[in-house]
Parts: C-alpha cells; sequence; structure tokens
C-alpha cells in the first residue's frame, strides 16, 4: 500500500505541476511448467509442475521539462523469488545532456552485452541462460552513464558505464562496476558486444566473520538480426565467485527464424533452439562442465501477444553432480 500511495501522490503532482500525464503500459506473462526427471517434484519450488503468473506489471514513462525522463514499473514478479511480490521492478531517472548523452539513477537492466540488456519478454527464449544470475545481478540499483553516437547511415554506438550497488544492495564493502558496449556494424543487422565487470562482494565465513572478495566478469559476443532470422552467441569468463580464486567460463549459442504466416489471427510462427555451457571451475583439473539444450517455438497471435513453448534438457555434468531436472513450460505474454 505504501508503494501504491507513493507513486500515486507522484503522478499526482507530477500531472498537476507540468500538466502532462505520464505513458502507461501494461504486460502480463502467465508460465505453466512441467518438470521431469529424477530430482523434479521433490517440493522444491523451482522444479515443481505448477502455473504461475510470471510477471503482471504496469510502466509509467515520461519527460520532465524536457531535459528529464523517468520510468516506474511495478507489479508482481517472480523474477527474483518464490511466490508473488507487489514491487517495485524498475525505476529510473536520467537528465539528457543532449541527444547522445544521458546520466541518471537506474534499477534495473544494464548493458553487459545482449544478455543482460535485452528484457525478459523480449528475448528469442523464454529465459536467460542457466548461468547469468552466478555472473551477475538481473536488476542492480546505482549511477549510470549512457552514450548512444551514429556512425553513418547503419552504424552505431551504444556505451554505458554503470556504478551499481553490491550483491547485498549496499555500498559496504561492495560494488558493481560495469562498462559495457554495444557497435551496430554498417553489416544491417550485425551487431557486437563487449562488456567489462569489477565486482567486490561481502561473505560471511564459518566462524560468521565479514570479509570481501574482489573479482571481475566479461563478456563479448555477436548478434545478427535481419531478414526474420535472429542469432546470438556471447562468451562470458569471470573470477571471485564463492571464493577469490574461482574462475568460471560459459556461453551460450541461440538461433531462431520467424515464419509469416498470412493468417487474420497468427502473425508468425518462430522455431528456436540454444546451446548452453558452463564451467563452473574453469582454472581447476576438475570436471566441472555442465551442458544443456533449449528447442522451442514462438507462436505470434498479434504483435503484442505471443505463446511461447520450451523444452529444456540438461547435458553433460560431472559424474559427482546430482541429476537436473527438464522442464517443459508454456508461456502466454501480452501487453500494450
Amino acid at each position: 500500500m505504501k508503494l501504491l500511495t507513493m507513486i500515486t501522490l507522484v503522478l499526482i503532482l507530477q500531472t498537476t505541476l507540468f500538466a502532462e500525464l505520464p505513458n502507461i503500459h501494461s504486460s502480463i506473462v502467465l508460465d505453466a511448467k512441467f518438470y521431469s526427471g529424477e530430482n523434479s517434484n521433490t517440493g522444491n519450488y523451482d522444479t515443481s509442475n505448477r502455473i504461475q503468473i510470471r510477471k503482471a506489471v504496469l510502466e509509467f514513462t515520461g519527460t520532465l521539462d524536457k531535459k528529464i525522463d523517468y520510468a516506474l514499473e511495478f507489479g508482481l514478479s517472480t523474477c527474483t523469488g518464490s511466490g508473488l511480490q507487489l514491487k517495485l521492478m524498475d525505476a529510473s531517472i536520467f537528465y539528457n545532456f543532449n541527444e547522445n548523452i544521458k546520466a541518471g539513477l537506474l534499477q534495473g537492466h544494464v548493458l553487459r552485452g545482449f544478455i543482460g540488456k535485452t528484457e525478459c519478454s523480449e528475448r528469442l527464449t523464454l529465459e536467460k541462460p542457466m548461468f547469468f544470475k552466478t555472473f551477475a545481478t538481473c536488476h542492480p540499483t546505482g549511477f549510470v552513464v549512457n552514450t548512444n553516437f551514429d556512425l553513418g547511415e547503419a552504424a552505431g554506438l551504444e556505451t554505458e558505464l554503470a556504478l551499481m550497488n553490491g550483491v547485498n544492495g549496499t555500498f559496504d564493502g561492495e560494488h558493481d562496476y560495469n562498462l559495457g558496449l554495444i557497435f551496430h556494424t554498417p553489416l544491417s543487422g550485425l551487431a557486437i558486444s563487449s562488456d567489462y565487470n569489477h565486482t567486490e562482494k561481502s561473505y560471511y565465513d564459518e566462524n560468521y566473520q565479514l570479509y570481501s572478495e574482489t573479482g571481475y566478469r566479461s563478456i563479448c559476443g555477436l548478434k545478427y538480426d535481419n531478414y526474420n532470422f535472429q542469432a546470438t552467441g556471447e562468451y562470458l569468463m569471470g573470477k571471485g565467485f564463492t571464493y577469490d580464486d574461482q574462475e568460471m567460463t560459459a556461453y551460450y549459442l541461440q538461433a531462431g527464424y520467424a515464419f509469416p504466416m498470412k493468417c487474420e489471427f497468427l502473425n508468425y510462427i518462430q522455431p528456436y533452439a540454444v546451446y548452453e555451457f558452463w564451467d563452473k571451475n574453469s582454472a581447476e583439473d576438475d570436471e566441472s562442465e555442465y551442458t544443456y539444450i533449449n528447442a522451442g517455438l514462438t507462436i505470434g497471435l498479434t504483435e503484442s501477444t505471443k505463446v511461447k513453448f520450451n523444452y529444456m534438457k540438461p547435458q553433460d555434468k560431472p559424474d559427482s553432480a546430482p541429476e537436473e531436472a527438464s522442464s517443459f513450460i508454456v508461456r502466454l505474454q501480452t501487453g500494450f
């Protein structure tokens, strides 16, 4: 109720002072999830059959005094935990120095390659790769400077410097500093991603003493999106996860093609496939490699309404690791 009251007061104040109503967007995502395998349906929320509201949000966007852009998204989501919670999902306020440079405060997606910048509802697949939450916080909070420059008719360069809170939401012995860029090449539809992320995280040891560990993450990749064909591949590496010297590498490859359908009730169908690789301890000789395969289909009913089907099956794993469940998910998403 406090959040709703705050949002209402802000909107009333903004309308009264500036006589401009914000733009309002809504979206809803519904999932039906089914799991199979040795560790499925054992009482663990992450591997139990269920129907859920994955996300149901309202977004308010607008401009104040021609220089300040704001966005506020709140609603219900299971993105960050089991069960629904009414919460502030994303929020931002930016000052536009000119058409190319802006700076401000943000809670939301930062430019960590294509994988981090793309909203979940806009992804080719249903979710981000299995390893991404281990490499990065999904919705961090902090200070962001963004630049966007055209380099000729087809090319462009977007950069972003983000000075964010640590994983526990503070700067107290923590930080999450990120520098990312996306270069849109002169070849139409082809873009290159690059990213460097310096982290410091706080932990408690076995004696309940607080200490900090430093690490880094880096990303590089390619994306091609043209002529109804979409393909993306990104490679990630990092150091400093559950201890300072732990190193990880990961990559994913995905591709899909949208077949236009000349039907009143059907815009397109888009089959896709994804391969994920994750080495959880790449600096050591012990076996620590995991692989996953996704196969899916997106049915575009209208421009804003989709039905998505995704089957994920774990492939290789260390012999000593427990079996992971396979999943089949059906998603309905719509918005305006």
